[in-house]
């Protein structure tokens, strides 16, 4: 029965994005960002909720809107959608830990087999760190790094808290982008998409999810001397 809800769950979550699909376009998002505009100031709660279940769902199936989600988002919620995403995110994050732990465990440990023995070394030295580090620096993509710590018995707990927080540097970064594009569509004026693309933009992120990889490897080459 287990496997049966969670089957109509995934199933629903499916079919909801198949009927949005278009909606998800950027094309369409821009056509039609005044009339999304009115509609949240008019229903700013419903709306919020919507985004949400809608966020939750495109990174439960890894769809690779998110980002353009999270533009969106920033552009039309303003700084509130931070906590809105991050939020999103990580219960979306969270489902296909659940999966990977559970019923689709045997469906994930085929797909990410080689990933999984090549970190699991440096993951058992401090799984937090170690998928803060990943959520930091991309190395890996988002769906990978969902599964690897639950195929590796990560607790729950450390899971969630390490996936909230470490995706809350590029989700304000990915925000503060976004916000700028409530003025620019306001005027009718094309985006420019290639920005996200900045060293401005994504070498902060990168610095700082090295600093967390070299701090990890000081740290545990310090503790393996004070064993020794």
């Amino acid at each position: 029965m287990k496997r049966i809800r969670w089957f109509i769950g995934v199933a629903s979550f499916a079919l909801i994005i198949w009927f949005v699909r278009d909606l998800l376009q950027p094309t369409h998002l821009i056509a039609r960002y005044s009339e999304f505009k009115l509609i949240i100031q008019n229903q700013y709660l419903w709306s919020a909720v919507i985004f949400s279940f809608i966020y939750l769902a495109v990174v439960s199936l890894s769809l690779p809107v998110a980002s353009l989600l999270t533009l969106m988002g920033a552009a039309l919620f303003g700084w509130i959608s931070l906590p809105i995403i991050v939020l999103a995110a990580t219960a979306g994050a969270f489902v296909v830990f659940l999966l990977a732990s559970t019923i689709a465990r045997e469906f994930f440990s085929q797909r990410a087999a080689g990933t999984v023995d090549s970190v699991q070394t440096a993951f058992h030295r401090s799984p937090i760190r170690w998928l803060l580090t990943m959520r930091l620096i991309p190395f890996f993509p988002f769906w990978l790094v969902n599964i690897v710590p639950a195929l590796l018995q990560m607790r729950m707990r450390d899971y969630v808290l390490a996936t909230a927080v470490g995706i809350i540097p590029g989700t304000a970064v990915y925000v503060s982008v976004g916000r700028g594009l409530d003025t620019i569509l306001d005027q009718g004026l094309e985006p420019q998409w290639s920005l996200i693309e900045h060293p401005k933009v994504w070498l902060p992120l990168v610095l700082l999810g090295a600093f967390s990889g070299v701090s990890a490897l000081i740290s545990n080459r310090y503790r393996d001397e004070v064993h020794s």
